[in-house]
């Protein structure tokens, strides 16, 4: 039975790690839409530094959706050898992957969710920093917005790329 024991700690792992991302996800939309909204009261150099927090926020989905992604392959491969050694009910990743629904829901369901971060970091970084920048005399205000932007869709677009990764050298 160990294998059962190996698989449902696998599992608790990967629920956690879902749950630690949604959790991440609220705490930074709610900082920078607060954010958004003392920057409305009075302009404020947060307009330059949340973005940064929006940008830590790509990097880490990235992150926890590598190592989901990580574990759940190796749970696939773990998944054949119970098998082989005669559990018959189908197991978590085998039956997922039967999904016909989820590559079309999960991602268009995603990318609704993430405009409550994306949308408000880039108003502040074409709008509110742009401002700042000026203000203060800082320079490179357009270069900043454009970088920081292109970096967070890149991230965010990368996701579509985590699972064919995370399952790198591991055999059909």
């Amino acid at each position: 039975m160990e294998g059962v024991e190996v698989y449902n700690a696998i599992r608790a792992e990967i629920v956690s790690n879902h749950v630690l991302m949604h959790w991440f996800t609220l705490a930074v939309a709610l900082a920078l839409l607060a954010g958004v909204f003392v920057n409305e009261l009075r302009p404020t150099a947060l307009s330059v530094f949340l973005p940064l927090l929006s940008l830590a926020w790509g990097a880490a989905m990235v992150r926890f959706d590598f190592f989901i992604h990580r574990q759940a392959a190796y749970l696939r491969a773990l998944e054949v050898q119970m098998q082989k050694g005669g559990i018959t009910v189908p197991l978590w990743e085998t039956w997922k992957m039967s999904l016909r629904a989820a590559p079309f829901v999960v991602p268009t369901a995603d990318a609704v969710a993430s405009a409550v971060i994306v949308v408000p970091t880039l108003y502040l970084l074409f709008g509110p920093a742009q401002q700042v920048f000026a203000s203060r005399g800082w320079r490179g205000a357009r270069v900043y917005a454009w970088l920081a932007s292109a970096l967070l869709i890149l991230s965010l677009c990368s996701l579509a790329a985590i699972p064919g990764i995370a399952a790198w050298g591991q055999s059909p």
